[in-house]
Protein backbone atom coordinates (compact mmCIF):
# COMPACT_ATOMS: atom_id res chain seq x y z
CA UNK A 1 0.00 0.00 0.00
CA UNK A 2 1.28 3.02 -0.58
CA UNK A 3 -0.43 4.96 2.67
CA UNK A 4 1.30 5.76 5.72
CA UNK A 5 5.04 6.10 6.50
CA UNK A 6 8.45 4.30 4.31
CA UNK A 7 9.55 1.45 6.49
CA UNK A 8 12.37 2.48 8.30
CA UNK A 9 15.06 -0.20 6.49
CA UNK A 10 13.38 1.34 3.01
CA UNK A 11 13.70 4.88 4.08
CA UNK A 12 17.47 4.62 4.92
CA UNK A 13 17.97 2.54 1.91
CA UNK A 14 17.11 5.50 -0.18
CA UNK A 15 14.04 3.01 -2.02
CA UNK A 16 11.13 5.01 -0.41
CA UNK A 17 10.10 8.61 -0.26
CA UNK A 18 7.36 9.84 2.08
CA UNK A 19 5.31 13.24 1.43
CA UNK A 20 2.66 14.65 3.34
CA UNK A 21 0.01 15.88 1.00
CA UNK A 22 -3.30 13.65 -0.72
CA UNK A 23 -2.17 11.70 -3.47
CA UNK A 24 0.94 13.10 -3.57
CA UNK A 25 2.51 9.79 -4.34
CA UNK A 26 1.98 9.90 -8.16
CA UNK A 27 4.94 8.96 -9.93
CA UNK A 28 5.93 10.89 -12.73
CA UNK A 29 7.01 9.12 -15.49
CA UNK A 30 10.31 10.17 -17.27
CA UNK A 31 11.56 10.67 -20.98
CA UNK A 32 14.30 9.28 -22.47
CA UNK A 33 15.73 9.05 -26.12
CA UNK A 34 15.08 5.61 -27.06
CA UNK A 35 15.81 2.83 -30.15
CA UNK A 36 19.04 4.60 -32.43
CA UNK A 37 18.81 8.31 -30.94
CA UNK A 38 17.44 9.96 -33.40
CA UNK A 39 13.48 10.18 -32.65
CA UNK A 40 12.68 12.41 -30.31
CA UNK A 41 12.44 11.37 -26.04
CA UNK A 42 9.32 8.96 -25.63
CA UNK A 43 7.56 8.13 -22.35
CA UNK A 44 9.36 5.05 -20.02
CA UNK A 45 7.78 2.90 -17.58
CA UNK A 46 6.98 4.12 -14.58
CA UNK A 47 9.81 1.57 -12.55
CA UNK A 48 12.69 3.44 -14.69
CA UNK A 49 14.29 6.57 -13.15
CA UNK A 50 16.93 6.40 -15.57
CA UNK A 51 18.04 6.45 -19.07
CA UNK A 52 20.75 5.19 -21.21
CA UNK A 53 22.74 5.28 -23.89
CA UNK A 54 25.98 4.41 -25.83
CA UNK A 55 29.24 6.46 -24.44
CA UNK A 56 31.10 9.10 -27.16
CA UNK A 57 34.53 8.27 -27.22
CA UNK A 58 36.72 11.65 -28.53
CA UNK A 59 37.88 10.69 -31.89
CA UNK A 60 37.01 7.36 -31.99
CA UNK A 61 33.15 7.74 -32.20
CA UNK A 62 29.79 6.21 -30.23
CA UNK A 63 30.25 2.53 -28.93
CA UNK A 64 28.86 0.22 -31.48
CA UNK A 65 26.25 -2.40 -30.61
CA UNK A 66 24.88 0.08 -27.56
CA UNK A 67 20.99 1.69 -28.66
CA UNK A 68 19.05 4.11 -26.56
CA UNK A 69 16.66 3.70 -23.78
CA UNK A 70 14.80 3.77 -20.22
CA UNK A 71 16.26 2.51 -17.16
CA UNK A 72 19.92 0.98 -16.46
CA UNK A 73 22.13 -0.04 -19.12
CA UNK A 74 21.67 -3.37 -20.75
CA UNK A 75 23.64 -6.45 -19.45
CA UNK A 76 25.37 -7.04 -22.44
CA UNK A 77 26.90 -3.85 -21.95
CA UNK A 78 29.74 -3.03 -20.03
CA UNK A 79 30.99 0.46 -18.09
CA UNK A 80 33.30 1.64 -21.21
CA UNK A 81 30.06 1.65 -23.84
CA UNK A 82 27.45 2.10 -22.19
CA UNK A 83 26.10 5.41 -19.64
CA UNK A 84 23.20 6.31 -17.85
CA UNK A 85 21.97 9.71 -16.80
CA UNK A 86 19.10 10.43 -14.13
CA UNK A 87 15.54 10.78 -16.14
CA UNK A 88 13.14 13.64 -16.00
CA UNK A 89 9.85 14.91 -17.33
CA UNK A 90 11.87 17.22 -20.22
CA UNK A 91 10.97 16.43 -23.07
CA UNK A 92 14.63 16.22 -24.98
CA UNK A 93 15.23 13.14 -22.44
CA UNK A 94 18.93 13.58 -20.46
CA UNK A 95 20.03 10.98 -23.02
CA UNK A 96 19.69 13.27 -25.75
CA UNK A 97 22.15 11.95 -28.40
CA UNK A 98 25.58 14.15 -28.45
CA UNK A 99 25.89 16.15 -31.48
CA UNK A 100 28.93 15.82 -33.23
CA UNK A 101 31.27 17.77 -36.16
CA UNK A 102 32.14 16.51 -39.35
CA UNK A 103 34.64 13.68 -39.23
CA UNK A 104 38.52 14.03 -40.68
CA UNK A 105 41.38 12.15 -41.33
CA UNK A 106 44.94 11.66 -40.05
CA UNK A 107 47.93 10.08 -41.60
CA UNK A 108 49.00 7.17 -39.84
CA UNK A 109 52.51 5.48 -38.84
CA UNK A 110 54.55 2.49 -37.99
CA UNK A 111 57.65 1.08 -36.36
CA UNK A 112 60.03 -0.09 -38.73
CA UNK A 113 61.84 -2.87 -36.15
CA UNK A 114 64.95 -3.33 -38.73
CA UNK A 115 65.81 0.90 -38.45
CA UNK A 116 63.82 1.09 -35.27
CA UNK A 117 62.51 4.49 -36.11
CA UNK A 118 58.74 5.55 -37.24
CA UNK A 119 57.95 5.27 -41.09
CA UNK A 120 54.34 6.96 -42.43
CA UNK A 121 52.25 4.50 -43.61
CA UNK A 122 50.14 3.90 -46.57
CA UNK A 123 46.94 4.31 -44.68
CA UNK A 124 44.64 6.59 -42.94
CA UNK A 125 42.48 7.31 -40.04
CA UNK A 126 38.58 8.64 -39.85
CA UNK A 127 38.65 10.47 -37.08
CA UNK A 128 35.32 11.30 -35.06
CA UNK A 129 35.01 14.12 -33.14
CA UNK A 130 32.04 16.11 -30.42
CA UNK A 131 30.93 19.15 -31.75
CA UNK A 132 33.04 21.85 -30.22
CA UNK A 133 35.85 19.68 -30.26
CA UNK A 134 38.74 20.85 -32.53
CA UNK A 135 40.72 18.95 -35.22
CA UNK A 136 43.84 17.35 -34.05
CA UNK A 137 46.24 14.60 -35.39
CA UNK A 138 49.38 13.29 -33.91
CA UNK A 139 52.79 11.84 -35.05
CA UNK A 140 55.91 10.36 -33.75
CA UNK A 141 58.77 13.37 -33.87
CA UNK A 142 62.14 12.69 -35.89
CA UNK A 143 63.91 11.21 -32.73
CA UNK A 144 60.94 9.06 -31.41
CA UNK A 145 61.75 5.79 -29.91
CA UNK A 146 58.80 2.95 -28.74
CA UNK A 147 59.06 4.14 -25.31
CA UNK A 148 58.16 7.94 -26.23
CA UNK A 149 55.80 7.86 -28.45
CA UNK A 150 53.21 5.23 -27.39
CA UNK A 151 49.98 6.69 -29.06
CA UNK A 152 48.07 3.69 -30.47
CA UNK A 153 45.72 6.24 -32.78
CA UNK A 154 47.12 9.40 -35.13
CA UNK A 155 43.93 10.83 -34.44
CA UNK A 156 43.68 13.50 -31.80
CA UNK A 157 46.63 15.46 -29.71
CA UNK A 158 49.45 13.56 -27.98
CA UNK A 159 49.52 11.65 -25.24
CA UNK A 160 49.93 13.33 -21.85
CA UNK A 161 54.01 13.77 -21.23
CA UNK A 162 55.25 12.97 -24.62
CA UNK A 163 53.76 15.88 -26.41
CA UNK A 164 57.72 17.37 -27.83
CA UNK A 165 59.70 14.63 -26.35
CA UNK A 166 58.59 12.16 -28.69
CA UNK A 167 55.52 13.21 -29.74
CA UNK A 168 54.19 16.39 -32.09
CA UNK A 169 50.56 17.36 -33.01
CA UNK A 170 49.18 19.93 -35.44
CA UNK A 171 45.83 21.51 -36.17
CA UNK A 172 44.31 20.52 -39.95
CA UNK A 173 43.23 17.33 -41.42
CA UNK A 174 46.17 15.02 -42.53
CA UNK A 175 48.69 17.70 -41.21
CA UNK A 176 50.50 15.23 -39.80
CA UNK A 177 52.43 14.10 -42.81
CA UNK A 178 56.33 13.44 -42.87
CA UNK A 179 58.49 16.40 -44.06
CA UNK A 180 58.86 16.58 -47.50
CA UNK A 181 62.57 16.20 -48.57
CA UNK A 182 64.57 19.39 -50.45
CA UNK A 183 64.87 18.74 -54.26
CA UNK A 184 68.45 19.65 -54.44
CA UNK A 185 68.66 18.40 -58.49
CA UNK A 186 67.71 22.15 -59.51
CA UNK A 187 70.63 23.38 -57.41
CA UNK A 188 73.36 21.01 -58.25
CA UNK A 189 72.79 21.45 -62.33
CA UNK A 190 73.26 24.81 -61.71
CA UNK A 191 76.30 24.84 -59.79
CA UNK A 192 77.41 22.58 -62.41
CA UNK A 193 76.55 24.79 -65.28
CA UNK A 194 78.42 27.95 -63.72
CA UNK A 195 81.51 25.62 -63.09
CA UNK A 196 81.29 24.79 -66.63
CA UNK A 197 80.88 28.29 -68.11
CA UNK A 198 83.53 30.41 -65.84
CA UNK A 199 86.55 28.69 -67.61
CA UNK A 200 84.88 29.29 -71.33
CA UNK A 201 84.15 33.02 -70.15
CA UNK A 202 88.08 33.54 -68.68
CA UNK A 203 89.13 32.02 -72.59
CA UNK A 204 87.05 34.25 -74.27
CA UNK A 205 88.03 37.28 -72.21
CA UNK A 206 91.42 36.74 -72.78
CA UNK A 207 91.41 36.54 -76.60
CA UNK A 208 90.18 39.92 -76.22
Amino acid sequence: SGCGKCKTDEKTGKTCAECTTDSCNVMAEIKCVQGDGTAAAAACPLTATKCYMPKFVEFTGFASGVKYGCGECPKDTTAETCGTCEGTSAAEGCNKKKETGADFECNNWSFDDKTKKFKPAETKTTCKREKATKIACNMPSDAATKEKYTSTSTCGPCKNGEKDKGCKECDKALCNKAAEKKDDTKKDSATSLTALLLPLLAMVYTLF
